[in-house]
Parts: structure tokens; sequence; C-alpha cells
């Protein structure tokens, strides 16, 4: 009850004040003292080819690198993808949206026009380097067409998208309480019917969960309709919990 008041008045006043220090950027780190596997080096460099990723290999940090590393190989791994002309991706949950880079590198390569929405809730959460989410996510974002960072609730989100992507939705309540958001917006299955409405016909979602609850606690969710799971590996990035991934196809 106590937590719920405390993360019901903070959220209140996160949305009130917008708080933040402005102008949020990152040096960049010498990634000559990464230790990958030959079977990593060799991804990578297909991966760096593939996506024209050099100048953003010697433009960030070190962790962005490399989180962003890992989310084009599943995506370049598990999500079959044709040429076209647009395409219309959402990210859910997008937080400081670390990892855009990769939406969109991935994406871009595969049709003429994108355009990427990702929608967070909570935009101005501050860190404790008096930045908020919504303020790195612009660094992250900066020169990349096509994208646009919503700080808003996703059942007012009412677009149509080819693709959609989920990482870690709240569909458990401890981490959804543990991150700031007060319960009345822990609607996990109102908000994946919402989503899965989203898709264009044939469209897909992905989602990741991490941990093997959540990742049950999704199955259910999900009870009824087409996709396939699997776990992951932890190549180029080591997540401290096992991560699943899923893939939904709107028929």
């Amino acid at each position: 009850m106590l937590l719920n008041l405390r993360n019901s008045i903070d959220f209140f006043l996160r949305r009130k004040i917008h708080f933040s220090r402005k102008n949020y950027y990152e040096e960049n780190e010498d990634k000559s003292t990464l230790i990958f596997l030959d079977e990593e080096i060799n991804r990578e460099k297909n991966i760096i080819e593939k996506y024209n990723l050099l100048d953003y290999k010697n433009n960030s940090t070190i962790s962005n690198y490399c989180q962003n590393l890992y989310i084009i190989d599943l995506l370049d791994k598990y999500l079959n993808i044709e040429n076209c002309d647009t395409l219309r991706v959402l990210d859910i949950g997008s937080k400081n949206w670390y990892y855009v880079r990769a939406e969109f590198s991935y994406f871009k390569k595969y049709c003429n026009n994108l355009f990427l929405d990702g929608v967070e809730i909570d935009a101005y959460r501050l860190y404790a380097n008096f930045y908020n989410r919504l303020e790195v996510a612009k660094y992250y974002m900066k020169g990349l067409s096509g994208v646009n960072y919503i700080p808003d609730d996703l059942k007012n989100i009412n677009n149509r998208y080819d693709y959609i992507i989920w990482i870690l939705p709240f569909v458990l309540i401890g981490p959804h309480r543990y991150w700031g958001l007060p319960d009345k917006y822990f609607l996990p299955k109102k908000l994946f019917e919402h989503a899965y409405s989203l898709l264009s016909k044939h469209g897909k979602m992905v989602i990741i969960n991490q941990g093997e609850e959540e990742f049950n606690t999704q199955k259910n969710l999900m009870s009824g309709l087409k996709y396939k799971s699997l776990l992951l590996d932890n190549m180029f990035y080591k997540y401290k919990h096992e991560r699943y991934l899923s893939i939904i196809e709107k028929e």
C-alpha cells in the first residue's frame, strides 16, 4: 500500500515537472579492450559490414555498443523480413531507448522509408546524473531519420505497425513496482491485447522476457496466438538472468 502510494506521488510529479539537465552526451570508448570469443569476433564483423555500423562502433561507449550488438544480432538471426518500400515499427517501453541504433539499422536495411516509434509511459524518470529518460533518448536517436520518441501510455497509441518490439514487458507486479510505476498501470493482459491489435495483417511482435517466471506468464498471455519461442544465448552482452525470445505473427 505504502509503496504504491509513493510510486503514485513520484510518478505524478515526474509527469508534471519534466525536470532534466539538457544535452546528454557520451564519450567514445576504445573497443580494442573488448574481449570476444572467436565466434563473436566473426559475428561482429559480419554485423558491422551488413548493417554499416563501423562509424557507430567508433562513436559509442563499450556498454552501449555491446547492448546494440546483442539486439541487432537476435533480430538478424530470428526475424525474417523482406525488402519493401515502407515499414512502420513500434518499440514499447523504450525507457531511454539505448538500443534504438540496433532497431533503426536493422529495419532501415530492408526498406526505403522507415517510421520507428518508441513509446514510454515513464519518460521523465530521473537518473542520478539528473538527466531524464527522454533527454538521454534524444542523444541515442540523434541523426536517425523517421525516429520518434513518444512520452505516453501505450493505450493511447492507435497507429498500425508492421513490427512491434517489446523488451521486458511488465507482466509481473514486482518489477512493475520496483521501477516506480503505480499499480493502476499494471494491466499486462489489456496492454498486450492492445499491442496485438496495433499489428497489421501478417505483422510480427518480438517480445523479450527475463527469467522463467516472467516467460511462463508471457506464454499464458500469448495462448491461442501463432508464435514461436526460444532461450537466447548471451552473445555480445552478458545479462544476469536468462532471456527468452518470442515472435508472434498476426494472421
